[in-house]
C-alpha cells in the first residue's frame, strides 16, 4: 500500500488543478464575505496553515477541512449534492442500458 506522499505525487494533472482552483475558489467566497483568515479559520476550527494549504490547493489537506470551509461559508449542501443519485448521469445511464426491453405481464400467484 503506498503511503500518502507517493500518493499525493501521483495525483492526476486535472486533480492537481481542480483543487487549485477550489482553494482559489475559497478564497474568493472567504473574501467575499470580508473574513479574515485567522476569522475564518476560527470559524473552521482549524489552523491558519490549514487553512492557507487548503487556500493553495494542497493535496494533503483532507476533506473533512474542506467540508468546514464549506460548511462556514454556508455552501455545505453544494458538496452533498454532488454525489446525490439523482445527479449520478453515468449511474443512471448504466440502469437504463440495463432495462429489460420487454415486460410482460407476471403470472398469476394461486
Amino acid at each position: 500500500m503506498p503511503n500518502n506522499q507517493t500518493a499525493i505525487r501521483s495525483l492526476p494533472a486535472e486533480v492537481l488543478d481542480g483543487l487549485r482552483t477550489l482553494g482559489d475558489q475559497v478564497s474568493v467566497a472567504r473574501r467575499r464575505r470580508r473574513q479574515t483568515q485567522e476569522e475564518f479559520a476560527t470559524r473552521m476550527g482549524v489552523e491558519v496553515r490549514t487553512l492557507r494549504r487548503l487556500e493553495s490547493g494542497d493535496p494533503g489537506v483532507g476533506l473533512g477541512v474542506y467540508a468546514s470551509a464549506l460548511w462556514a461559508l454556508g455552501l455545505l449542501s453544494k458538496l452533498l449534492d454532488l454525489t446525490a443519485p439523482a445527479a449520478d448521469d453515468a449511474g443512471t445511464s448504466f440502469e437504463i442500458d440495463e432495462l429489460p426491453r420487454r415486460v410482460r405481464p407476471s403470472r398469476p400467484r394461486f
